[in-house]
């Protein structure tokens, strides 16, 4: 049994339980099951609970000491006997974070939280960034929450995000554990499938669940996740968009269509849900909105149809070599270099926009990719198995498409796929409500809502 995806926050200094209020007010909508706080005087925390499958009550406390919890440890059996991550969390923190430190590299999951050991507080985030925390200080003293909204809610400007693998303690950050090295030595393909089919399968089983389903556009990555998992598939889209008409074929394809929904939205929806992703977003960029609001819309109708988790495809990209500027690296020889770079990046570029947009409506979006044995498997595999040329082509996610081959059908494993915004028609929509409203462009509307949303 876990505890789960949650929302943490807390603060040291003045009004120590009213700031810390006021904090997890703005962030109930992540835990919609429960909140509690630990009031210790001048240092307060909170939590608001997300039931999946755990029932653990948080903040735990520990003679002076109390852990806020938020994530998944998937082996934490390994570390402490018992119901609970959080437990397994306590057991390891009762050496203090220096227990952690020694546990940090063996902890398989992801996870943020804040420990305090009775003088003084650590925060910790999992070495993917795939839990967001961020923290920062104001004249009464010093904040953390799981979003960066209720930090601004008391004043607090100067805002971080603690780094993936990184602690922050005693007034600085400092890496606790890092990624799994890059050491390509796996060289011949047959390996390579084999490696990776018990990495992702074992990492698919672990995140799981009965009220689970596979964010589906019908392209191979959430396809596979589809097809091992057994899961329900929902796509989402404007009607007759390009990812309605292809997750429908490849459900079709793969013999998947009685579990297969099918989330159609339109203009008004958009306009509708636009003010509140900025908002859940914490962001006026384009891309990062037009790529959120489809996730957005997905995770509220998949909410309503009793899925609290939804099993993301997100990471396999970056790990394997889908994108249009892989297959040019991979032309000048700069492929590994350039995957490098975006695994380090995939937190703030794209796994804290996907938690905001779907915890704002209490779904936990889990991704079984950036699991660290999936992980560890790309890192050991050479450039050409994942962007590999015939001398003619270049095929994109190579050795993913091949170990597909045993789960999908071809026309899915090999299928072509467009960017979220596009192939939902998210971008054309937002481009004609902009125009509607006498914007320049999709910029300056969502310049617009994200002064009167967050800076009112």
């Amino acid at each position: 049994m876990h505890t789960t995806m949650c929302g943490i926050g807390g603060f040291i200094g003045d009004d120590a339980l009213q700031r810390t209020c006021e904090i997890m007010d703005l962030i109930k909508h992540r835990g919609p099951d429960g909140e509690c706080i630990w009031d210790h005087g001048a240092i307060c925390m909170g939590h608001a609970h997300l039931k999946v499958t755990g029932d653990a009550a948080q903040p735990l406390a520990f003679d002076d000491s109390a852990v806020t919890f938020n994530g998944e440890i998937y082996n934490f059996g390994d570390f402490e006997p018992g119901d609970s991550d959080t437990v397994a969390l306590a057991s390891i923190l009762r050496q203090g974070i220096s227990g952690f430190l020694k546990s940090a590299a063996a902890i398989d999951g992801e996870y943020a939280f804040a420990y305090f050991d009775g003088s003084s507080l650590a925060l910790a985030r999992d070495p993917v960034g795939i839990k967001p925390l961020y923290y920062g200080k104001n004249g009464q003293g010093f904040g953390f929450a799981s979003e960066r909204k209720a930090l601004m809610r008391i004043g607090i400007k100067d805002i971080r995000a603690l780094a993936p693998g990184h602690v922050y303690h005693n007034g600085e950050e400092r890496q606790a554990v890092g990624l799994p090295p890059c050491d390509p030595v796996i060289e011949d393909e047959s390996e390579a499938v084999k490696v990776l089919e018990d990495a992702l399968t074992e990492s698919i089983r672990r995140r799981r669940h009965k009220d689970a389903a596979v964010a589906f556009s019908g392209g191979v990555d959430c396809a596979l996740i589809g097809a091992i998992s057994g899961l329900p598939m929902c796509t989402v889209g404007l009607k007759d968009s390009y990812d309605i008409r292809a997750a429908k074929k490849s459900a079709s394809f793969m013999g998947a269509g009685k579990r297969h929904v099918v989330y159609e939205y339109d203009e008004h929806d958009v306009e509708e849900a636009l003010p509140r992703v900025v908002y859940a977003v914490e962001s006026a960029d384009p891309v990062k909105i037009s790529i959120a609001l489809p996730l957005f819309i997905l995770a509220e109708r998949a909410r309503r149809d009793g899925y609290r988790v939804l099993l993301s495809g997100q990471g396999a990209d970056e790990l394997f070599g889908g994108y249009a500027r892989h297959e040019a690296a991979a032309r000048e020889g700069r492929l590994a270099e350039v995957l490098s770079r975006d695994l380090e990046h995939i937190a703030e570029v794209n796994l804290e926009r996907d938690d905001a947009a779907t915890m704002a409506h209490g779904v936990e979006l889990r991704v079984p990719y950036l699991g660290l044995g999936v992980i560890g498997a790309a890192q050991r595999m050479v450039p050409s198995l994942k962007v590999h040329s015939d001398g003619k082509d270049y095929i994109r996610k190579y050795v993913l498409r091949k170990m597909s081959e045993k789960y999908l059908p071809r026309e899915v494993a090999y299928a072509p796929k467009k960017a979220i915004q596009y192939g939902t028609g998210t971008q054309k929509t937002l481009e004609r409500l902009a125009s509607k409203r006498n914007f320049k462009g999709i910029h300056d509307h969502l310049q617009s809502l994200y002064g009167e949303l967050l800076w009112p």
